[in-house]
């Protein structure tokens, strides 16, 4: 089960006991995934879409519980996916309530689409947080944290997204930002961290949980990949070193002779030769008595000094 659908199944088992609570959650599902049809004299109708029966389910207790409305959930075939099913809720003349819930707003006497957000119901800290819930149930997707840090909600209207975006970043430090997608207004957080904050404001702690714990191997394994490839990066660097110094030894050998060399150098360059492959921590604890790895390092340096000036006169001292 996609974190999505795990995520919405928790959120949809949650009862609030508070109307107010209720109503902005029903807002908000509402708000991104509501469809208005003209029923004839002035009347309004609603049609509530959702893939996830948890929250078809919910929408129908929020509906009963705050609006004594009894209506039926309809399953549809998902024809433009050709996958899942679709859940429809249908009510008839639904004026009253979508004036109720800020979906809409009263006009010198007509009804209008409020773009944007509903300040009435959004008074209260509990309700901020329902109504976040509801515009997720309604249209947010999460993205498994092993693939990458991804959360989105859809909006459809250009002005409205740029208030949510805001009312999300200035209540709750979210960083949302917003961007176009077709005909959509994608509202999208893309630090872990953020996400997890937004999973907590809107009560999925379950799988907040779950995401964390994912996040968090995710990250050791990025972090022991890391340190293995600097490791890599250092023993090649280490080697190729090591492969210099070998050959301008084996110059100095072939041309002047390593005892030409001061007692010090000859010493490293014979420990040199005799074990290629050793750091130089691992050299400076072979010599007798032992020098420091800077030590090491300042002698192999001064013998490639010593074979580099002998290079540039022609092999002559």
């Amino acid at each position: 089960m996609s974190f999505s659908s795990k995520s919405k199944n928790e959120l949809a088992r949650i009862r609030t006991e508070g109307k107010c609570c209720n109503r902005a959650e029903l807002s908000g599902i509402i708000r991104v995934s509501g469809a208005l049809e003209f029923g004839g004299f002035q009347k309004m109708n609603l049609r509530v879409t959702t893939e996830n029966p948890a929250v078809a389910r919910l929408i129908f207790i929020l509906l009963k519980k705050t609006y004594q409305i009894h209506t039926e959930v309809i399953m549809k075939e998902n024809r433009i996916l050709n996958k899942n099913h679709l859940y429809e809720i249908f009510i008839e003349g639904a004026n009253d309530i979508l004036l109720d819930l800020e979906v809409f707003n009263l006009s010198e006497g007509s009804m209008v689409i409020n773009d944007d957000m509903p300040d009435g119901l959004l008074r209260k800290n509990c309700c901020k947080k329902a109504y976040l819930r509801g515009i997720y149930l309604g249209g947010g997707s999460l993205s498994t944290p092993e693939k990458s840090y991804h959360l989105e909600l859809i909006t459809h209207n250009d002005f409205y997204a740029t208030q949510l975006a805001t009312f999300m970043n200035d209540h709750f430090d979210l960083t949302a930002k917003v961007t176009p997608r077709k005909k959509n207004y994608i509202i999208y957080i893309k630090e872990s961290e953020k996400i997890v904050d937004f999973l907590n404001i809107i009560g999925a702690h379950h799988t907040l949980l779950d995401y964390e714990n994912v996040r968090i191997i995710k990250q050791m394994r990025n972090n022991v990949n890391r340190v293995v490839n600097c490791e890599t990066a250092n023993m090649n660097k280490t080697i190729e070193a090591a492969y210099e110094q070998m050959s301008q030894i084996h110059y100095l050998e072939a041309t002047i002779g390593i005892e030409s060399l001061p007692e010090k150098l000859q010493e490293i360059a014979y420990l040199r030769m005799d074990n290629p492959e050793a750091s130089l921590k691992e050299l400076s604890e072979m010599m007798n008595p032992p020098v420091g790895k800077s030590g090491v390092n300042h002698r192999l340096k001064k013998i490639m000094q010593i074979a580099t000036d002998l290079q540039l006169r022609g092999g002559k001292l």
